[in-house]
Parts: C-alpha cells; sequence; structure tokens
C-alpha cells in the first residue's frame, strides 16, 4: 500500500482497504489536539502518517535559513538510517524547489539516505515541503516499502495536504499557546498560594519547589544553596525523582559560578533554558540525566536583597521549548520565590531578634532581682550593724565606768602606800620591810594609773569611731533604700521591653 493511497507498481497487490487521504488528514488534525509545544507536533505529524499508511520510515525537517536540520524521525526502519542524517539530498532539492519530490529504485536516483533504505529493503521516498507565509519551514520525509506510481496530479495533491496539514499544525499550535498562557497563569497563582502559608524558610523553599515543579509540570526539580565561604552552589533540596544514578550524581555535586545549568543562572543572574542537557558539557549530572531520560532542563536564581542566595532547577523526560509566556510565567514565579523568602527571611531575622531580646531581658530581669535581695540583704546587715555598732558603744560606755572605779582604786592605793610609807619610815628598821612592799605597790598603783589612763584614751576613740561607723552606716541604708525605687523602676522597663519583643516574636 503506498504513500496517500497510492499504487504500487507490479503485480496488483492482494485487496485490502486503501487509506482515504481525508481520514488520515482528520486523524492528524485530532492528534494534534495533544501537542504540548513545536517538537511534540512534529513527532505527532511523523508517528500519525508512520501508524494510519504503514510506512517504515518516516521523519521531519524543520528548514532554518534554507537549511534542513532533522528534528524527529520514527518507524521500524529507523535504525537502518541511523548515520545519514547529515546528507539530506532530497530534503534540500525538495525544499529548495518548494514542492513535492518522489523518487524510487527505477529512477537511478543516488543518494545516501536513499541507498540505506534501499538496503534495508525500501524502494521509494517522497518529501513533501511544508510551506507557511510563502516560505518552506519543513518537509516530511517518508519511505516505502513499495514503489508508487507517481504523476503531477498526485504531486499536486500531496503539496495541498501538505499545505492543510502545515495549517492545522499552527492552527493546533496557537490552541496549545493559548491554553498555555492559561495554565501559566493559573501555575504562577498555584505558586503564590503554596508560597503564602509559608513562615519557615526551609519549608518556603521546599514548598516553592515542588509548586513550581507540579504546576509546570516539570518532572524532577531541585533547590541549590550558595555557600559563601567556599563560594560554590551545594545541592539542598529535591522534588520528584529521575533515578537512582541521577539523585547520587546530584547529592556529590558542586557549582561554581558559570558551569553547569545553576551556574550559569547564578552568572546570568537570569532564567536558563536548555532544550537538551546533554549540550552541557560542563555538567557532571549531565551523562547521568541522559541515561535517565532527562531531556530539557531551566534554572533561575534566588535573589534576596540584590544578592544570589541560590538557584532552583527543573529538569524533564521530553525535549520540551520554552514559549514567550512559559517564560515570562517563570521569570514572575522566579520574583515571587525570591520576594516571599525575601520576607521570611526577614520575619526569621526579627522573630531570633524578638528571641534574643526577650534572653537579654531575662537575665536583666534576674540581675535586677538579684540586685534588690543583696539590696534588701545589706539594709538587713546594716542595721544588724547599727545595733552593734550601739551596743559596742554601751560597751565601751561601761567599759568606761570600769576603768574610772579602777583609776579610783589605783588613786586610793597609791595613797595609801604613800601613808604606809610614812608609816614605815618612823618605824624605823622594823618597818624597812614593809616600807619596800608600800614602794612596790605605790609603783604598781602608778602603772595602773597610766594603764587605766591608755584605756580610756581608746575607748574614748572608739566610742567616736562607733558614732561615726553608725552615722555611715545610715547614710547607706537611706542609699540602699533609694536604689531600691531604682530598681523597681528599671523592672518596669523591662516589662515594656519583654511585652514588645513578645509582639516582634508573635
Amino acid at each position: 500500500m503506498g504513500l496517500f493511497g497510492g499504487r504500487s507498481s507490479g503485480p496488483p497487490p492482494a485487496p485490502q482497504p486503501v487509506p482515504q487521504d481525508i481520514e488520515a488528514l482528520q486523524e492528524l488534525v485530532k492528534n494534534l489536539e495533544s501537542a504540548t509545544d513545536e517538537a511534540s507536533t512534529w513527532r505527532i505529524y511523523c508517528s500519525t502518517h508512520a501508524e494510519f499508511y504503514n510506512l517504515p520510515y518516516v521523519a521531519a525537517w524543520v528548514v532554518t535559513a534554507g537549511t534542513p536540520r532533522l528534528e524527529y524521525e520514527t518507524g521500524a526502519q529507523k535504525a537502518a538510517m541511523s548515520g545519514t542524517t547529515a546528507h539530506a539530498g532530497l530534503v534540500t532539492r525538495a525544499v529548495r524547489a518548494g514542492r513535492p519530490l518522489h523518487v524510487d529504485e527505477t529512477n537511478g536516483e543516488s543518494d545516501l539516505r536513499f541507498d540505506a533504505a534501499k538496503r534495508a529493503g525500501m524502494r521509494s521516498a517522497t518529501v513533501i515541503p511544508l510551506v507557511d507565509h510563502g516560505q518552506v519551514v519543513a518537509a516530511l520525509e517518508y519511505f516505502d516499502r513499495e514503489a508508487i506510481r507517481v504523476d503531477d496530479a498526485l504531486l499536486s495533491k500531496w503539496a495541498a495536504l501538505g499545505r492543510v496539514a502545515q495549517q492545522a499544525r499552527v492552527a493546533a499550535l496557537s490552541a496549545f499557546y493559548t491554553r498555555q498562557v492559561a495554565d501559566d497563569r493559573l501555575a504562577v497563582t498555584s505558586v503564590v498560594g503554596a508560597l503564602g502559608h509559608t513562615e519557615d524558610s526551609s519549608l518556603a523553599i521546599r514548598s516553592a519547589l515542588d509548586a513550581v515543579r507540579k504546576a509546570f509540570h516539570w518532572a524532577y526539580g531541585s533547590y541549590w544553596e550558595l555557600d559563601e565561604y567556599e563560594n560554590v552552589l551545594k545541592f539542598k533540596v529535591e522534588s520528584g525523582n529521575a533515578g537512582d544514578e541521577f539523585k547520587k550524581v546530584t547529592l556529590a555535586a558542586t557549582f561554581a559560578e558559570g558551569v553547569g545549568l545553576s551556574g550559569r543562572a547564578w552568572r546570568a543572574r537570569d532564567l536558563v533554558f536548555v532544550r537538551d542537557i546533554g549540550e552541557l558539557t560542563d555538567c557532571v549530572r549531565a551523562p547521568a540525566a541522559q541515561r535517565a531520560g532527562v531531556r530539557s532542563g531551566v534554572c533561575f536564581p534566588i535573589v534576596i536583597n540584590d544578592r544570589i542566595i541560590g538557584t532552583m532547577d527543573f529538569f524533564t523526560t521530553d525535549f520540551v521549548e520554552l514559549s514567550e509566556s512559559r517564560t515570562s510565567a517563570l521569570r514572575n514565579v522566579q520574583q515571587l520565590v525570591s520576594q516571599r523568602l525575601e520576607v521570611v527571611h526577614a520575619v526569621e531575622s526579627s522573630s531570633n531578634n524578638a528571641r534574643n531580646l526577650l534572653d537579654t531581658v531575662s537575665r536583666l530581669r534576674d540581675a535586677t532581682t538579684d540586685a534588690a535581695r543583696v539590696a534588701d540583704e545589706a539594709v538587713s546587715r546594716a542595721s544588724d550593724m547599727t545595733g552593734d555598732v550601739n551596743a559596742l558603744g554601751d560597751a565601751s560606755a561601761a567599759i568606761g565606768d570600769v576603768i574610772k572605779i579602777i583609776s579610783s582604786i589605783a588613786d586610793q592605793t597609791n595613797l595609801l602606800a604613800l601613808n604606809a610609807t610614812i608609816e614605815a619610815a618612823r618605824a624605823g628598821e622594823i618597818g624597812k620591810g614593809f616600807a619596800v612592799v608600800a614602794g612596790e605597790v605605790k609603783e604598781l598603783a602608778r602603772e595602773t594609773a597610766e594603764a587605766t589612763k591608755k584605756v580610756s584614751e581608746q575607748i574614748a576613740a572608739l566610742q567616736a569611731s562607733a558614732d561615726s561607723v553608725a552615722a555611715g552606716i545610715g547614710t547607706t541604708s537611706e542609699t540602699i533604700g533609694q536604689m531600691d525605687a531604682v530598681q523597681a523602676r528599671i523592672g518596669e522597663v523591662l516589662e515594656e521591653q519583654a511585652t514588645i519583643a513578645h509582639t516582634f516574636e508573635r
């Protein structure tokens, strides 16, 4: 069965249903409704035709500045065409001519891709350019197991079908981008909602990562925190799953500024997108990502107070293109996440300051309480000392009275000793011994009088000092009493500070 209902040359094939071109076009239009980006339209285009017409190989070539580039290929003979993508001779001719071209094994056509196809059992090749606003934007390449009879009418039919199919593809893309704009707005709203209830920076980062990944349908996301001491980005948290190998490499990786996807976003201070992660030759995660089926990636920096604190990157398992709407939405998300984290950091800083203030207030309150207690003890001890000093004064006065008695006795003893000396002198020889004793008594009386005089002087000095100490203690007690009033006022101020600190903490 040939392409677009054509008939093969040679003996007639066994009777079987012939696909109708309109039915094929309807199937293509229906399938294009699931398109998600430019690349997906080419996958749908090729897969629909390969299945509908039972073709062994179909490829889509995107034309840029007149040069075709292989975008997608499918079919059972895909492996047979490997290694020939740099030789698009027939495709290039069709693009330049702006009309369909067809060759089969009877034409003697020499083309590296067609030669490879013939070796794999394919007998004909057809290329249909797709034209948009007068410009060839792509070309569809078909290889068939049968040689198809082709005339100008059939070529014109293929060209018309190509134009309609291109219009359907553009319409599908337009519908998708319209839906994507709505989805992007909804995604931004969902991210805002997820961030609105977070008060902890770690929780805010995880919530943002999960929300962005789910809202934009990314397969995997990770947050990288800037280590300012080592000046590198280090893995912090992940969302989703891209396989054990990819996770293992991620956990061990670090990125300097400008290196890898995250390092590029850090250096650019802006969103960075790569369609194929394999293009990042300086990214240690790239080989593991390709083995895990990770394809496209996007990364944006997190900026707080004009300072980058980290990056968030996200990956898909399909090749995607980043539309203007999606790019704008992701930049909005970047600003929202950065602003929310800035608020959360400020709240955490205020809360920490409040806790520190509360701790300081608590210590000052304790110190004030201790000072008041010490002051009370000092007043009590001063009172006790005043009593002791007064008692000392009383005791000194009593001792003075005793000293006066001793002094009076010494005077009387001295008088008696003088009388005894006189009487001993009158007694002559008989009274000499008594005179000696009387002399010693007189000497003792003199020494006693001198001692009591000194004691009296010292007691007088002690009494004067005691009066001075008592006066000083009284003054100290009054000062300590004033300190109590000051401590009370300090306590009131500390209570006000504590109230303010609690307000900050809340």
